[in-house]
């Protein structure tokens, strides 16, 4: 869940570094007609339930038998549903522009048409119709795969903190929880 989290924040993150002189009209105008083709919002409204399925596969396996009790698993469930639900409504149509121009830095307006076109191709729209199934069967194998290195890697990172801190006690303050290290 955590490695999700981050994926979808690292996504959603500006990287100002990154950022260059708008594109052309023509270009952005292709990009956003990409960005209709594969249609982001209806994709996010599919794929979202396979998330919180996914998600509550990875909280069940804290577990020795694989089995929350019920009572956490309800009150687990409510919250990883109403979390990917509001996760849709970032789909704005400011946001899908914003997708757009990143787009557009980084393909020609032929090549954008290109994609669309195959965005629109049958085989596509079948893809990306499955693309919540097959995502749903695929994101525990790459929870189940991704374990061991997220758990060695949040070892590692809090471990460098906890070095950090004391080499430099001032800056345990600043810490969310100074309970952390």
């Amino acid at each position: 869940m955590r490695i999700l989290i981050l994926a979808i924040a690292l996504i959603a993150t500006p990287l100002a570094a990154q950022v260059t002189a708008a594109p052309d009209p023509t270009t952005l105008a292709a990009a956003r007609d990409l960005m209709a083709a594969t249609d982001i919002q209806g994709q996010m409204r599919a794929l979202m339930p396979r998330m919180a399925e996914a998600a509550g596969t990875q909280l069940r396996q804290m577990f020795s038998d694989n089995k929350m009790p019920d009572g956490l698993q309800q009150q687990m469930t409510a919250a990883i549903q109403a979390n990917m639900t509001a996760m849709q409504d970032v789909m704005t149509p400011q946001v899908i522009n914003q997708m757009a121009t990143v787009y557009a830095r980084h393909f020609s307006a032929d090549e954008l048409k290109r994609l669309t076109a195959l965005m629109r191709d049958p085989v596509m729209a079948r893809f990306r119709t499955e693309m919540p199934n097959t995502m749903g069967e695929i994101m525990p194998i790459m929870f189940t795969a991704m374990k061991p290195r997220q758990e060695a890697f949040q070892v590692k990172m809090r471990r460098i903190i906890a070095d950090w801190i004391k080499q430099h006690p001032e800056d345990k303050a600043k810490l969310r929880s100074p309970n952390a290290s």
